[in-house]
């Protein structure tokens, strides 16, 4: 009998029917500053696009969630436009998610979740730019990397097409900094990048180069950011939910 439940076993591990651990995510979405309105039902639609795909989301806003202890139950911490960590977050707090990082975590940023505005600069330096600005809630042209073309975060799509939600500035681009693949440009010609706000009058357009999705491998740490993310029907299309999940995937090192 222990030898048939031995050759069983290893047959269901062949043909991929073995049970496969589910990737652990903890979606952290307290804010300091400007609070997106649909961040809860952001926190659900995750919830919901991860248990359609084997994927444990929790959920938190709790600092006392993002401890050293409880930290190695996940695969990666997802910042749901959580904005000004570094107010919200004391430099103890900080800590053990730098040494968690540091030591082969993930860490995926939606939409405003890089809005830090110098707040914990480490974490600035990890995704390599901070916020700058941004437009209306407006479509504009997506321009694929060549070097991206066919991997699963661009969800099919090649060479350009068009999206719609609002999109942001950064005080530099990330190209060509160490372990950065740009995945996802925009094309500033499509759109009008700063909007009309009283405390936008000094920021400028980033111009030609213009990341708006990006990875970064530090060691064996892993990075990734969208611009996708201010509200559910952002992200709830075709595209946004294959991008999604592509880019969980990546930053828990368990990309397909």
């Amino acid at each position: 009998m222990r030898s048939l439940a031995i050759l069983l076993a290893t047959s269901f591990m062949i043909l991929g029917l073995a049970s496969a651990k589910p990737i652990e995510v903890l979606v952290y979405s307290k804010t300091s500053w400007y609070r997106h309105p649909e961040i809860p039902r952001i926190n659900g639609y995750l919830a919901i696009l991860g248990a359609k795909n084997d994927i444990n989301v929790s959920i938190t806003e709790s600092p006392d969630e993002l401890s050293a202890r409880n930290l190695g139950n996940y695969d990666l911490i997802l910042f749901n436009n959580s904005t000004n960590l570094g107010e919200s977050l004391t430099v103890e707090q900080r800590k053990p998610i730098i040494e968690w990082f540091k030591k082969g975590g993930g860490i995926m940023v939606m939409h405003a979740g890089i809005v830090q505005n110098g707040t914990w600069p480490e974490l600035i330096e990890i995704a390599g730019c901070d916020f700058h600005g941004d437009s209306e809630f407006v479509e504009a042209r997506f321009l694929v990397d060549p070097k991206a073309e066919g991997d699963p975060v661009v969800a099919g799509k090649s060479k350009e097409f068009t999206y719609t939600a609002d999109w942001l500035n950064f005080d530099k681009s990330v190209t060509g900094l160490p372990g950065v693949e740009v995945l996802l440009r925009l094309d500033e010609k499509s759109y009008v990048p700063v909007r009309e706000h009283p405390s936008y009058t000094d920021m400028k357009p980033m111009g030609a180069d213009h990341p708006i999705c990006w990875r970064r491998k530090l060691g064996n740490s892993r990075y990734f950011f969208t611009g996708l993310g201010h509200d559910v029907k952002s992200i709830d299309t075709e595209f946004g939910r294959a991008h999604l999940l592509a880019g969980i995937r990546w930053t828990a090192g368990k990309a397909r």
